[in-house]
């Protein structure tokens, strides 16, 4: 189980790591938007090792939803 300060941390960071990847909210079809509000996301794997060593981190393609070692976070 996460700490309160992980998780924090976590969620401080998935909100910057959405603004580097533009969502293509405006491009998808309803049912590709229909698809994420079921959880069925495309994710994206994003290599920012050298700013967070040691962490998965996801965003999807179509919404800004960001993933945190399998913690999903809705931005």
């Amino acid at each position: 189980m996460k700490s309160t300060d992980d998780a924090e941390t976590d969620y401080e960071f998935a909100v910057r790591a959405a603004k580097l990847w533009p969502n293509r909210k405006h491009e998808a079809s309803s049912v590709l938007g229909l698809l994420c509000r079921v959880d069925l996301h495309r994710w994206r794997r994003l290599d920012l090792a050298t700013l967070m060593p040691g962490k998965d981190i996801h965003l999807c393609f179509w919404r800004s939803n960001v993933k945190v070692d399998g913690v999903v976070y809705e931005i």
